[in-house]
């Protein structure tokens, strides 16, 4: 493989790169880069790849992996471990396979509760977190959508998936234990999220939910990240949506902005 040009996210994604840890095969990508390592860490369904136009944009002073957990991708889907604790500990097994002592994390939606829990257990092995869209207490939300009563159906979702939407539920994230230097970024509606894929009764269902529940459960969770947090800051990001601001080119542009500047000068 020739090198990537760190400047230009449309340079070829590099070679997928496998590590077996704790009896799993972990799809992983390593887009190389000098310095502290950042290790992106994936959303629900998501796999490495889909920092590749992001990751691309820190090998200058950063070296950049990607790691898609267990049950996602093209890594393995055991029967079991998709708790916190055992998506740590695939962390922790990772870093040492590639000998990395300490590195920053990255994660976005669901990885929160990693990011969250392994800085809590391991935290020598931690230099910042960043969480993107991912500082959320999950069982609160959850509570919150059974109370205005949605069910919304993952249609073709496997075994490994809803185990992972299952035992997320389970982790309140602590934040008041995090000792390093910590970044939010946070999407911010100003009105009830939309989508194309609901059909009437579920978007108003979602409409409801918002209006009582969802905006100020949002609202309520950056405050608790900027109270909690010893060192945290917060970027909230508009004009976007959850599951769409890490592919879109004008928020990757921000987000490669606040982070760069985030690690180059926050103290450690």
């Amino acid at each position: 493989m020739g090198m990537v040009s760190f400047a230009d996210p449309k340079a070829g994604i590099p070679r997928p790169q496998f590590a077996t840890v704790n009896g799993v095969k972990l799809h992983y990508l390593d887009w190389g880069g000098k310095g502290e390592t950042l290790l992106f860490l994936t959303s629900l369904g998501g796999s490495a790849d889909d920092f590749h136009p992001l990751a691309t944009r820190f090998g200058d002073r950063f070296h950049a992996i990607g790691l898609t957990r267990r049950g996602q991708g093209r890594s393995d889907k055991p029967v079991a471990g998709y708790d916190t604790a055992t998506l740590v500990e695939d962390i922790r097994a990772f870093l040492d396979f590639k000998k990395i002592k300490r590195a920053t994390l990255v994660g976005y939606s669901l990885a929160g509760n990693e990011l969250t829990a392994f800085a809590t257990l391991y935290p020598k092995r931690v230099g910042k977190l960043v969480y993107l869209d991912a500082a959320y207490d999950l069982p609160q939300n959850a509570e919150l959508g059974r109370k205005a009563g949605l069910d919304l159906k993952l249609p073709g979702a496997d075994n490994a998936t809803l185990a992972l939407i299952a035992r997320s539920n389970e982790y309140h994230p602590d934040l008041r234990q995090i000792q390093v230097p910590a970044l939010g970024f946070f999407v911010t509606y100003d009105e009830a999220p939309k989508s194309a894929l609901w059909d009437e009764a579920t978007r108003l269902k979602l409409v409801a939910y918002w209006n009582e529940y969802g905006k100020a459960y949002r609202r309520e969770q950056i405050e608790r990240f900027l109270r909690e947090m010893r060192d945290g800051r917060v970027v909230e990001l508009h004009n976007t949506t959850h599951g769409g601001f890490v592919f879109e080119e004008e928020q990757q542009a921000i987000l490669a902005r606040e982070i760069r500047a985030f690690l180059l000068n926050s103290a450690r």
